[in-house]
């Protein structure tokens, strides 16, 4: 049986963003040296780490496609685990954490989606949850032998595919589904998920189309924003989408943090890192991410070229959380106090399991503040 969904929006959800290649935000050289390679030993050590600290989620990001063969080759992005299969590995060596898979609607079938989704949910005991993204690289459509599908049109299919996987989910009975995109008849196998309704649903749509999506669709939306203001900004206008059908979406905003115990101390690592960013890396997922992620495209908009590719490659689209554990607990503090965010899903640069145990001074400072409570005290999962 799982723990019921929280309705206490008074508390941080802690996600931590689980490696998905040796850099993610902050796409450094030296990181790349300093961070363990990517093995089942050092991954799942990262895992039970962050359950130790008392992180409520792991976050798994995914992408299909080979061609970004720069970042590949110096490691900045690879290798990269199918996200649905590294959650069973993960729920396998935890208890408590819950483990988020980025899945594509674009690339599958919804009774794909609905059947991993079920054993996922049902093994971990209630403990998965799906980030919903449509898929936006060409090279992804034509690995799939399909050819790319305009933005808002793919939000419009992905709400028919999201529409199925539920129905696949709730009903015990042959369901018989003729849509426009997608055909089913018949019912899903057991076990079905845990959670009820359905399995925790995130989505990071920021566009008009993606954050209509996720008003109607999501249980949090994930967010990149650099600063408080950005924050309020997407809350704003998801709460202007929510409001008329009646619902309430939690919001997270993508972090990256270093933590280090002397004054000082965290901002030298930080500037050490950003001395070896990796520019042909970095425009080359620049053309692509920036390109078909609008958030970003405002965020870098009015930069030259020059500047915007050092601005992404230096984790330019999240909020740092670079400082002392009480320094880094303020900004986590003021995130909760002064916008409308229920969490922070953060990316360690310098990631391992010995990196994550520096997170943990930062948590009873967040305590004494009341914006957060200890995952193993509490009624609820999400």
């Amino acid at each position: 049986m799982s723990k019921p969904r929280s309705t206490d929006n008074n508390h941080l959800h802690l996600g931590c963003f689980f490696p998905a290649g040796q850099t993610t935000f902050l796409l450094s050289d030296e990181a790349v040296r300093r961070t363990p390679p990517m093995t089942r030993t050092n991954l799942v050590a990262f895992a039970e780490a962050a359950e130790q600290v008392g992180f409520d989620s792991l976050f798994i990001a995914d992408n299909w496609s080979g061609h970004q063969r720069i970042s590949e080759e110096s490691k900045h992005q690879g290798p990269s685990y199918h996200a649905a299969l590294l959650a069973m590995a993960l729920f396998a060596v935890t208890d408590n954490i819950g483990v988020i898979s980025t899945i594509h609607t674009s690339y599958h079938h919804p009774a794909h989606v609905a059947r991993m989704g079920a054993t996922l949910d049902a093994f971990s005991g209630g403990r998965w949850g799906w980030n919903i993204v449509t898929g936006f690289l060409e090279q992804e459509a034509l690995l799939f032998g399909d050819t790319p599908v305009e933005h808002d049109e793919r939000y419009r299919r992905a709400a028919e595919f999201v529409d199925v996987v539920k129905l696949l989910w709730s009903e015990f009975e042959p369901i018989d589904h003729k849509g426009e995109h997608y055909s089913a008849a018949g019912r899903l196998k057991a076990p079905r998920p845990v959670q009820q309704p359905h399995p925790f649903l995130i989505n990071a749509g920021a566009s008009p189309a993606g954050s209509a999506f996720a008003a109607k669709y999501a249980d949090m939306m994930l967010m990149m924003a650099e600063n408080e203001e950005r924050v309020r900004e997407v809350d704003e206008r998801l709460e202007a989408l929510t409001a008329p059908l009646g619902r309430s979406v939690a919001t997270s905003a993508f972090c990256v943090s270093i933590v280090r115990e002397g004054e000082g101390e965290a901002q030298e690592e930080w500037d050490r890192l950003t001395t070896s960013i990796n520019l042909a890396a970095t425009k080359e997922l620049a053309t692509d991410i920036v390109g078909g992620v609008e958030s970003m495209q405002d965020i870098f908009a009015k930069m030259g070229e020059d500047e915007a590719t050092r601005a992404f490659g230096s984790a330019g689209s999240t909020i740092h959380l670079v400082g002392t554990a009480e320094q880094v607990a303020e900004k986590l503090i003021s995130l909760k106090q002064n916008t409308h965010a229920t969490g922070a899903f953060i990316n360690f640069p310098l990631w391992s399991a010995a990196e994550l145990q520096t997170f943990a001074p930062v948590l009873p400072h967040l305590l004494d503040a009341g914006v957060w409570q200890p995952p193993n005290t509490r009624d609820y999962s999400w």
